[in-house]
């Protein structure tokens, strides 16, 4: 069963948000056209193309309230301005963001592929996963712009407020499947006791720079380098945030690749049949691990982070089943099967440290 994440889709019409074009013209870049614009699937709405100045850009608008919707872009900005030229960590080419509107541009770079593709296509090297492990181990050594060091806001996963009950707007707006999955959290005090463990001993964790919405998708593979983007969310948090979700990512694809969809296994065969499959999978977490720790030495001395991030990538397991119900009816038995999973890593962190290929690189 492929795992796609990133698709491309047609653009809201650009007559209908006509900031986006005052805002590129405003920037000096040109306008796009509406017949020669794509968008990729995500949370916000996209534009993607060449203006007729001939700029390729790739403008984003932060969907939300107002204040979060401002410190995204301001992060967004801040970050981009500490990366621009970076020797190690490749980020896309910052055009310019907009606040009030929330809209950010940057370079578009043409006929990237996302990480989520390469993997579906199996194309997700080691050394790819290994140059993802020196850039997150890289960005966890510097030192936070002031816009993100000075945002005291948590981050948003996990949502701790909706691990008891939704907000009447939430859930009148769920679909079937994303009720279903809130319900088997809803419905497992371990699991929601677990998720608040984790989050209440982060404070207690060593805090770094972390982009903290780490997904195969945020990666973009173009000339030959793999770039790093979205970093709406990046503030000083625990770095197993983004250690535990890179490799929380390859374990969710073991569970959701080791057979059809028709196919409906009991825990048994979600034990045995995942366990190979994520064997396939593993080194690619070891790889990241080993370049990660090369990068930034000084985790070593940080005894719980593997553990810690082995927490973190049950989440990630739990949070993926919660995105995969968006606008569908039912869950799969392989995605009810990952949460499955992911409920045993938050139980038991410490227990997967090894299985996860988070062993001891001392």
């Amino acid at each position: 069963m492929a795992v796609r994440e990133r698709l491309t889709l047609e653009a809201v019409p650009l007559d209908q948000v006509p900031e986006v074009t005052r805002f590129l013209t405003g920037l000096g870049l040109g306008a796009l056209r509406q017949e020669a614009t794509t968008a990729f699937f995500g949370r916000n709405d996209s534009w993607a193309g060449v203006t007729d100045t001939g700029v390729p850009v790739f403008v984003k608008k932060t969907l939300g309230e107002a204040e979060p919707v401002r410190r995204r872009v301001e992060r967004t900005a801040a970050m981009s301005t500490l990366l621009d030229g970076h020797p190690v960590i490749n980020a896309p080419r910052f055009l310019g963001g907009e606040a009030r509107s929330g809209l950010v541009a940057f370079t578009l770079l043409q006929d990237a592929r996302s990480g989520a593709d390469l993997a579906s296509d199996g194309d997700f090297t080691w050394e790819l996963a290994r140059s993802a492990g020196l850039q997150i181990g890289t960005l966890h050594t510097l030192q936070a712009p002031p816009v993100v060091a000075e945002d005291t806001s948590p981050p948003p996963l996990p949502p701790l407020g909706r691990l008891s009950a939704l907000p009447l707007e939430v859930y009148a707006a769920a679909s079937g499947a994303e009720l279903e999955a809130w319900a088997i959290l809803h419905d497992d005090a371990a699991i929601v006791e677990a998720i608040g463990d984790l989050a209440r001993r982060e404070p207690g964790a060593p805090r770094v720079l972390v982009h903290c919405d780490l997904r195969l998708d945020q990666f973009l593979h173009h000339d030959a380098t793999l770039y790093l983007t979205d970093w709406e969310e990046a503030r000083l948090a625990d770095a197993a945030r983004d250690v535990g979700a890179f490799a929380g990512e390859w374990l969710y694809r073991g569970v959701l690749g080791m057979a059809s969809s028709d196919d409906t296994p009991n825990d048994r065969e979600v034990v045995a049949n995942g366990t190979r499959r994520f064997e396939t999978l593993r080194p690619h977490i070891e790889a990241f691990w080993s370049a990660y720790l090369q990068a930034r030495p000084q985790a070593r001395s940080d005894r719980d982070l593997a553990a810690r991030a082995a927490g973190f990538a049950g989440w990630h397991l739990i949070d993926r089943l919660i995105v995969a119900g968006h606008r569908r009816g039912r869950l799969s038995p392989l995605e009810r099967a990952a949460a499955g999973v992911g409920r045993r890593l938050l139980l038991d962190p410490a227990g997967f440290i090894t299985t996860l290929g988070l062993g001891d690189e001392r």
